[in-house]
């Protein structure tokens, strides 16, 4: 999970913030209270947060359950704790995984790790929102794309790959021609325009 405030502007001091819960009941928690109290005082604009309960060899069903029921429970408590900061309206935020699990299960009733996966970009009151860029099939296979509508084109489309993605991040705040972004260019990755 990357949060990532696009516009920087000049916060309030943290000492008129220390109302922030800490009620955390998760890592997950605590890395937010962390990071949104970092935007607030002006000493960040972005942070990666990282949960490891993802990775689910063994009794997938139960084990994964909980996990989205505690990634869902941090993600509310995300956006209720920046309301209250002053900060919702301009948090971009990235929930994603490095890899997915596999459509079938392995002998220890466990998924495996599996090369599609997705990604969930989240941000209050913008257009982009509420849509659902790609899809497999039942077996979990990802569809091809069209660059330029973004919709399903089985003949002359591309997959959808993390370069895509983190390639768009960086155009969204303006900060793909920076020095420290130059440095690991996105070379022959087309330009997909998620934020549209």
């Amino acid at each position: 999970m990357a949060l990532l405030l696009p516009h920087p502007e000049k916060s309030e001091s943290i000492q008129e913030h220390r109302s922030l819960g800490s009620n955390g009941s998760s890592s997950l928690h605590q890395q937010i209270q962390i990071s949104l109290l970092a935007f607030k005082s002006g000493v960040s604009i972005s942070a990666d947060l990282i949960t490891g309960e993802f990775d689910t060899h063994i009794d997938h069903e139960r084990n994964h359950f909980l996990s989205i029921a505690n990634v869902t429970d941090a993600l509310d408590y995300l956006w209720a704790s920046a309301e209250e900061l002053g900060l919702a309206d301009r948090i971009v935020l990235l929930v994603g995984s490095d890899f997915g699990r596999t459509p079938f299960f392995n002998a220890g009733e466990g998924k495996d790790h599996w090369p599609i996966g997705s990604y969930m970009v989240m941000e209050k009151n913008v257009a982009y929102t509420n849509q659902v860029i790609g899809e497999t099939d039942e077996g979990h296979n990802a569809f091809t794309i069209n660059p330029s509508s973004l919709s399903r084109d089985d003949s002359d489309g591309i997959l959808i790959h993390p370069k895509h993605v983190h390639k768009a991040l960086r155009r969204y705040p303006g900060i793909e021609n920076s020095p420290v972004t130059e440095m690991f260019p996105f070379n022959s990755t087309e330009d997909l325009d998620f934020f549209a």
